[in-house]
């Protein structure tokens, strides 16, 4: 066993009272809950492998979960509360200095596209942010569009009142993850009480990947643009209204181009988008392959007539390259692709047009090229290459071509009906990345309704009966095994 030192997690916020707090939320709906066990759905049968009468002897947690976002905050509540693990038996790993640092380093314009709201009580669903039942970040923060750092107080403060906060140990980056003789070797970098870099081994039973995407962007070769390396990501921005300049180059249309397209457009900037695709005009009916109605309807503000810094967008495009001009400044090479067929409406219902003529011009020839100079470095957003091929490659196969998974599935994790790496058994993932054939789990509401799969696999590995804690997570919308209910795929969306 290893001595942790925990004295440099981040203090707790301050509570003016604590029965204000989350968990009230789940106490007042307790009471209004049919039976747990009456719940229909399948129950599984105690596993008779693993046990729990030695606990942790020899080891430093039963569980250790990589990362101190939302997914690992989440997977760390619903062990220890909803399936009664003691808080002990689980080591949370942050790289970052504190819960929610991924959060803390968004742009300061940027919010959550997905909307919160606090309807727990009246309706089977809850607030679409939240990680846990009883919990809403709409409630916590009365706000509909969370800011990353005030979701990151969110996460804080709920790890605080489930009474996991102090098995967080920030600063502490996993280097790498050895499966030796079915348990886990966690080799990790952290700081001591000074401050001090040491590094250290760690040994657990089970390993819940969860640390996300945000700091692995896709920046590098990686992303297909070349010069990739002149340009600066959409997640290195502390704030869209601090950039210099004033007419930019934003390379990518999904939800973090338009973002970047709005946000400038608010501080008085004018940019130019270079899309793959009109994505503007997609219509799908999985939210994960179509703008946001929270984007849309920033989008169109900003595009309207009048505006005074309205974005061109272009589309459909490729860039190619990106190189320093002769005279100073960055030309960006790119490439038109095949016009795109029109989108239709969804149900027959027109959707509002965004922009006009003036900010999306008619694309150009098939094959002719486009240049478009900025003065300042171009903006990424071509996503994130995330944590688990980025530092987790050698713990889990991964799709390609020849699989189920295509588009922006292709390269995903393969997965167990569980969520279970299917190349080093024990280890989980969980959060943005999780996939299940042509499903994509990257919303928070989404992945969300993974964490009890997990941890039932977890729970009955090491003995346990959780029979009652599944019946829970069915009433409470948090054991998504049935995929029948799940509508659309990623098909030829990305």
């Amino acid at each position: 066993m290893h001595d942790l030192d925990r004295s440099h997690v981040r203090p707790a916020m301050a509570a003016a009272d604590d029965d204000a707090g989350l968990y009230t939320l789940s106490k007042m709906l307790d009471g209004d809950r049919d039976s747990a066990l009456d719940v229909a759905g399948t129950v599984e049968e105690v596993s008779e492998s693993g046990s729990d009468d030695e606990l942790d002897l020899g080891f430093d947690a039963a569980v250790i979960v990589v990362g101190a976002g939302a997914a690992g905050i989440g997977m760390a509540v619903m062990l220890t509360d909803t399936f009664g693990l003691d808080a002990s038996r689980v080591l949370i790993l942050e790289r970052g200095p504190s819960i929610g640092t991924s959060f803390r380093r968004w742009p300061e314009e940027m919010r959550f596209i997905s909307p919160s709201f606090n309807q727990a009580g009246w309706t089977n669903s809850f607030d679409l942010n939240s990680i846990a039942y009883g919990s809403s970040p709409a409630y916590t923060l009365h706000a509909q569009h969370p800011s990353g750092a005030q979701y990151a107080d969110y996460l804080d403060d709920l790890a605080r009142m489930a009474k996991v906060r102090e098995s967080v140990l920030p600063c502490t980056e996993v280097l790498r993850v050895d499966p030796v003789d079915g348990v886990f070797d966690v080799h990790v970098r952290s700081r001591d009480a000074d401050g001090a870099p040491f590094e250290d081994t760690l040994r657990s039973k089970y390993v819940v990947w969860a640390a996300g995407e945000f700091q692995y962007p896709r920046e590098d070769a990686a992303c297909g643009v070349g010069g990739a390396e002149l340009c600066v990501h959409n997640s290195r921005v502390p704030s869209w209204a601090s950039l210099p300049g004033d007419d930019l180059v934003v390379i990518g249309g999904y939800e973090s181009g338009v973002d970047a397209a709005v946000n400038l457009a608010k501080a008085g900037k004018r940019s130019t988008v270079l899309a793959s695709t009109a994505t503007w005009n997609v219509r799908n009916p999985d939210a994960s392959f179509e703008l946001a109605p929270y984007t849309a309807e920033r989008l169109r503000e900003v595009t309207a007539p009048g505006y005074p810094a309205r974005p061109t967008l272009l589309a459909p495009l490729r860039v190619k390259r990106v190189e320093r001009a002769a005279a100073g400044g960055f030309d960006v090479i790119a490439e038109w692709k095949a016009a795109e067929k029109s989108a239709v409406s969804v149900a027959g219902l027109p959707r509002v047009a965004i922009g006009g003529a003036d900010t999306s011009p008619a694309a150009g020839d098939e094959g002719s090229e486009l240049v478009v100079h900025t003065a300042q470095p171009p903006i990424l957003c071509t996503g994130f290459e995330g944590s688990v091929a980025s530092a987790a490659r050698e713990l889990f196969h991964f799709a390609d071509e020849s699989d189920e998974a295509k588009g922006c599935l292709c390269g995903a994790a393969r997965l167990t009906g569980e969520d279970e790496s299917t190349k080093v058994p024990g280890v989980f993932l969980a959060g943005p990345s999780v996939s299940q054939g042509g499903l994509s789990f990257c919303f928070v509401y989404k992945f969300r309704q993974r964490f009890g799969v997990v941890a039932n696999a977890i729970c009955r590995g090491l003995g346990r009966d959780t029979r009652s804690a599944v019946a829970d997570c069915r009433q409470m919308n948090m054991y998504l095994d049935d995929f029948d209910c799940c509508a659309g795929s990623c098909g030829d969306a990305c």
